[in-house]
């Protein structure tokens, strides 16, 4: 079993995200760590709750940080693609006592500590969390297996020309994640892979009408996603489920073709923007991390529809859908 804390800010991707992860067998999930993000910390973590009880994960959920440190503006309702409580306006139901008091900075260092070398942290949300843990105890940060963390772009952003929300919200933090890639295994998948794998009106409506009370779930918040959104993600009819993709590639790295690259971020000016050397021009620069930088696009859908709803569902999508 591999095991998995999953930080997040969710969010509509995240929570399709995550229900990816939960349905993985070989994925131990040991908590879920929350940050705010795509809303406050209070909701975010309401909707953690709420993922876990509909998820029915067997794991705490530990609030992390509210305020990055380079704080940005929190997102509100009119503002948000994600709608007023962060879940395309679908509410789930919750248990507060699914919610530890520990503090998620906390329990990541002291999981990591009980387990060197094992633990591999998907990183879905501004990565805040993940630099005050490196900022408190750098040296059991080393000790992480493997971090998977979606954000960045090679070439494009979507919060300003060249920075992606999730390190746009936090350069200081994300700066501090890439710089233990030099010591951890680090795969950033940014936007220049998952604008690509959009899913299409199709996609949903199959997921409507054949995945039952998860694909109604799915279909819900990314159709009201898409609609925020005025159908339109980066210029074609459909919704991009960004998280959903870093997920996939954790559980199958031939989705994605990668490379091994220096990958500097912005703190100043276009905060946030992440400078990838594809080509190896700085000779004196430390490879850092492993980036996306094409996908099969097909075989990801795929994948996903024959890990949630099963491989009879995954014959009908093959044989009835062509997004």
């Amino acid at each position: 079993m591999r095991k998995i804390i999953i930080d997040t800010d969710p969010g509509t991707d995240d929570a399709v995200a995550i229900i990816a992860a939960s349905k993985q067998k070989d994925f131990d999930i040991l908590g879920i760590t929350t940050v705010a993000g795509n809303k406050g910390i209070e909701t975010t973590t309401r909707n953690a709750l709420g993922l876990v009880k509909f998820c029915n994960i067997d794991c705490k959920v530990y609030r992390g940080a509210e305020v990055s440190m380079q704080p940005r503006y929190l997102r509100t309702e009119d503002d948000s693609c994600h709608g007023i409580n962060g879940m395309g306006g679908v509410d789930l139901a919750y248990d507060m006592a699914d919610l530890s008091d520990q503090h998620a900075v906390d329990f990541i260092l002291e999981t990591v500590r009980a387990n060197p070398n094992e633990v591999e942290l998907l990183v879905i949300g501004p990565v805040t969390n993940i630099a005050l843990a490196i900022e408190k105890d750098l040296e059991t940060m080393k000790k992480v297996k493997a971090i998977y963390s979606m954000g960045g772009g090679v070439h494009s952003g979507n919060m300003n020309p060249v920075a992606e929300f999730n390190y746009w919200f936090d350069g200081k933090a994300t700066k501090m994640m890439f710089e233990l890639g030099e010591f951890v295994e680090l795969h950033m998948v940014g936007l220049n892979v998952t604008h690509p794998s959009y899913f299409s009106p199709n996609d949903f409506w199959f997921l409507k009408l054949e995945g039952g009370e998860i694909g109604q779930f799915i279909f819900d918040v990314e159709m009201n996603t898409m609609e925020a959104l005025g159908f339109l993600e980066s210029g074609v009819i459909g919704n991009t489920i960004h998280d959903l993709l870093t997920v996939m590639y954790m559980m199958d790295h031939s989705l994605l073709t990668t490379v091994h690259a220096n990958v500097e971020v912005a703190t100043e000016d276009f905060i946030g923007q992440t400078v990838v050397d594809t080509l190896g021009l700085n000779k004196e620069a430390k490879k850092n991390a492993y980036v996306g930088i094409d996908v099969d696009v097909r075989k990801y859908k795929e994948n996903f529809i024959d890990l949630v709803f099963g491989e009879d569902t995954g014959l009908l999508f093959k044989k009835h859908v062509k997004s």
